[in-house]
């Protein structure tokens, strides 16, 4: 692995804000990367790039393809030395470039060594748990690599009560305190085969954050 010399921070020259999404498996992150992408692109198409820093097989056409294809074809892999030098070095290369205001990097789901040195190359990142009880060790896991969080989230299935059987309440509608420090939230139904009308309206209350985030950095470098 190319670990990073404790006396050198590549962030110190970046010139927007490389921003990636932790948290436990199993809490809707590849979801909700995919809309917040989505949102952002929608914004700023030419500014914003998404990198998949997890060798897990999932990307964008895993949210948008027939899900039974998706099981099919996905091949998860392991961290291989391979991998993560070209990683980390393309991390570097994405927060130095000038064209880009924001970097989504989307990281695995478990507190390694690798993710440890992606954090080191990370200005900010975005936590996102369906276990309210994960967030202050990836809080801890974060901080350590002096990576300032920009949000804590809990993801969360909500149920009807009215059904015999367990359906989601679609009506059900997630919520963002965006003055707190750092923004906290609860998402709500992050499935793939349900819409997105549970957490849409959150998602781009949080990608117009992000935008005055990068921007302001982008601004503070010139």
């Amino acid at each position: 692995m190319m670990m990073l010399d404790a006396a050198i921070d590549p962030r110190a020259d970046y010139q927007g804000a490389v921003i990636a999404i932790v948290g436990p498996p199993h809490s809707g992150k590849s979801i909700f990367l995919a809309e917040l992408y989505r949102q952002l692109l929608q914004r700023q198409p030419a500014q914003v790039f998404l990198h998949r820093a997890c060798p897990d097989g999932e990307g964008m056409w895993s949210n948008e393809a027939d899900q039974a294809i998706v099981q099919q074809i996905r091949k998860k892999a392991a961290f291989s030395p391979e991998f993560i030098t070209i990683t980390l070095h393309s991390i570097e290369q994405l927060g130095r470039n000038g064209c880009h205001d924001i970097v989504l990097l989307d990281l695995g789901g478990k507190r390694t060594a690798e993710n440890a040195e992606i954090l080191h190359r990370s200005t900010h990142c975005i936590i996102l748990s369906a276990q309210p009880e994960a967030i202050s060790a990836w809080q801890t896991f974060a901080t350590a690599a002096g990576c300032t969080i920009l949000a804590t989230l809990c993801s969360q299935l909500t149920y009807t009560t009215a059904s015999a059987h367990r359906e989601l309440d679609l009506t059900a509608r997630s919520s963002l305190q965006i003055h707190a420090s750092p923004i906290r939230g609860t998402l709500v139904n992050l499935c793939r085969d349900q819409g997105t009308d549970c957490y849409q309206a959150a998602i781009q209350t949080l990608a117009d954050q992000l935008i005055i985030k990068g921007k302001r950095m982008k601004d503070e470098r010139e």
